[in-house]
């Protein structure tokens, strides 16, 4: 198991490393400030991480708790000289595997790492076969805004358009951008739904309130967007049409 120590007084690094290395566990780096910590742990991707609190630099050990959470589920043991309960209320919020007060006994080390990787890589009850190939909820999609997954219902989007290397995407409510072509997009679309109007614009044909075919503009909830000249017989050809 690979092991990343973030710990900013270097005689006590030092001595984190011996007690790993006497375990047989393997020591991918030692940090002692935020970014040096990130980047190690982006680096090896650590199966635990040996955490101090208070390091040097802007970002604290609960603070880095949080970053590498949001990327990845890793377990994580504090090891502070900090006992207050404010500290340890912060750094309960993360979650972490053990929360040990310095100075500690090497075996209080050790049983905290062989607990954290009991409880982190034990296997669960499998109640479903694998359905790796089975799409979630396909009626909508999630896309990713900050630290949230924010669903989007297929039927909610009015119209998506290109813009340089990104993906417009408009419901009602707001305008989402996507790092993605348009023909990846709409691969996830319905067909029977959506439509192309342009060489940069999809819609959502149920959306449509008029077609303006002097002027080559399909109008959706106020806005107009353009309709080319190719798209215009495909177009008009799916509309039912009385």
């Amino acid at each position: 198991m690979n092991i990343l120590i973030v710990e900013d007084e270097p005689n006590y690094a030092d001595t984190l490393e011996m007690f790993v290395d006497n375990l047989g566990y393997e020591v991918v780096g030692i940090a002692s400030n935020g970014k040096g910590a990130i980047d190690l742990f982006n680096e090896h991707n650590p199966d635990l991480v040996l955490m101090d609190i208070h390091l040097e630099g802007e970002l604290t050990g609960i603070d880095l708790a949080r970053i590498f959470q949001g990327q990845r589920a890793t377990p994580i043991i504090f090891i502070t000289s900090f006992d207050d309960k404010e500290t340890f209320g912060k750094a309960k919020q993360t979650a972490p595997y053990a929360y040990l007060i310095k100075p500690f006994e090497p075996e209080a080390l050790q049983r905290s790492i062989e607990l954290a990787f009991q409880h982190a890589f034990a296997e669960g009850d499998q109640v479903f076969e694998n359905n790796e190939e089975v799409v979630l909820a396909s009626s909508c999609f999630f896309v990713k805004d900050r630290n949230k997954l924010i669903k989007i219902k297929l039927d909610e989007i009015l119209w998506v358009e290109v813009e340089d290397k990104y993906c417009m995407l408009y419901t009602r409510e707001r305008k989402f951008t996507l790092r993605q072509s348009l023909k990846d997009l709409a691969e996830k679309l319905d067909p029977s739904l959506f439509v192309q109007t342009h060489r940069s614009f999809i819609v959502n044909a149920a959306e449509i309130d008029d077609i303006d075919m002097s002027l080559f503009i399909v109008r959706i909830n106020g806005a107009e967007v353009p309709l080319g000249r190719a798209h215009k017989d495909e177009l008009i050809k799916r509309l039912q049409m009385l």
